[in-house]
């Protein structure tokens, strides 16, 4: 009996077992990468590394709780899997793209979902190979477009009910993610997240999903609606309202934007012009930041040489900014009147330079 014990894998441990078809990767390195930093709500992207060595690597550790994660290879995140206690075992082909996954309940749920699915990908792999193999032609167009509409909503259907069948754990969170960027009906989002363990509604996923919810309510800001407004801590953590701004008189350029976002920072050159050009003419800007860290929010001012007004509440794509504004992507811009009235959304580079020399200089 003592000997059985001793043998026995640890109940509170995960292994993960890389097997792997190829010679060629013998001595290259692979990746545990954290799936929340892939959608912006994490700072910490590797977990852990492993090297491979007679076709094998493998990952060991212990959680309290079952969490998302990524096997990478040269920068290049092929394979997502379910990280709890446990023997996780992971087969790579030469297409290390079509690695399965397998070992553990949520890995195992993974791949029931994959195989639940696949009818569908195939039918929309047909689909596209036919449209590619005929001559291109209005009707084709339309025909093809018809069809692949119809199998997105094919797949998205199959999605909501392997969900409702397979409720509660962070695989459904992984999952009504998914289904919830696809549009889905509001109540079937809002079921599904109130069948959540409460564990999973408390994690930084699960507290995304409940913003993503509250945004699903909320309208887009429009031309001729007053400005929303937001409270938050200035890079030395004073505290700043968009009211503080907006409404006094001045045109103000809300930008959202973060250090991290390539489309910001390259769009900030032309802000740091148009600032400089019209700041004295009854122009000002108020930077909402999306970061999650403040040295790297802090960093970027500094580097693309922003002067106006900033604050963030460095929670990332799960700010408040995000909510109020129903923000799903960055860089976008509220542009409002002296009033503090919307004037137009999403203006940027020649556009937005146009539209304040319109303004300004008439």
């Amino acid at each position: 009996l003592t000997l059985f014990f001793a043998c026995s894998e640890d109940p509170s441990s995960y292994k993960i077992t890389g097997q792997i078809s190829s010679d060629s990767m013998n001595g290259q390195t692979v990746y545990l990468e954290n799936y929340l930093w892939y959608m912006e709500i994490s700072d910490k992207k590797v977990l852990d590394s492993a090297v491979i060595r007679n076709n094998k690597f493998e990952f060991k550790g212990k959680t309290d709780s079952s969490y998302m994660a990524l096997i990478s290879y040269r920068n290049n995140p092929f394979k997502m899997i379910f990280v709890e206690n446990g023997n996780i075992k992971l087969d790579i082909p030469e297409d290390i793209f079509r690695s399965v996954v397998s070992g553990t309940k949520l890995n195992d749920l993974f791949t029931s979902y994959g195989e639940s699915v696949e009818p569908v990908r195939t039918k929309r792999d047909e689909l596209m190979q036919y449209a590619n193999s005929q001559e291109r032609t209005d009707a084709l167009q339309k025909e093809v477009e018809e069809r692949y509409d119809n199998l997105t909503k094919e797949m998205l259907q199959v999605s909501v009910d392997f969900l409702n069948k397979n409720p509660g754990t962070v695989f459904s969170a992984r999952l009504l993610v998914s289904i919830m960027s696809q549009g889905v009906d509001e109540e079937i989002a809002k079921n599904a997240y109130e069948g959540l363990d409460e564990t999973v509604k408390n994690s930084a996923l699960g507290n995304m999903i409940h913003k993503e919810i509250e945004r699903m309510k909320i309208k887009a800001i429009a031309a001729g609606e007053i400005f929303r407004d937001l409270t938050m801590k200035t890079p030395d953590d004073k505290d700043i309202s968009i009211s503080d701004y907006a409404g006094k008189g001045k045109y103000v350029l809300l930008d959202f934007w973060a250090s991290w976002c390539g489309p910001c920072r390259s769009e900030n050159p032309n802000v740091v012009a148009l600032y400089k050009e019209y700041k004295d003419k009854g122009f000002e800007i108020v930077g909402v930041s999306l970061d999650n860290s403040k040295s790297e929010w802090i960093k970027g001012i500094e580097s693309d040489g922003i002067t106006w007004p900033q604050m963030s509440d460095l929670k990332g794509g799960n700010s408040d900014a995000t909510v109020k504004y129903r923000i799903k992507g960055i860089p976008f811009t509220v542009l409002l009147d002296k009033e503090g009235k919307v004037i137009e959304t999403n203006l940027r580079g020649d556009e937005l330079r146009d539209k304040l020399k319109t303004l300004i200089l008439r």
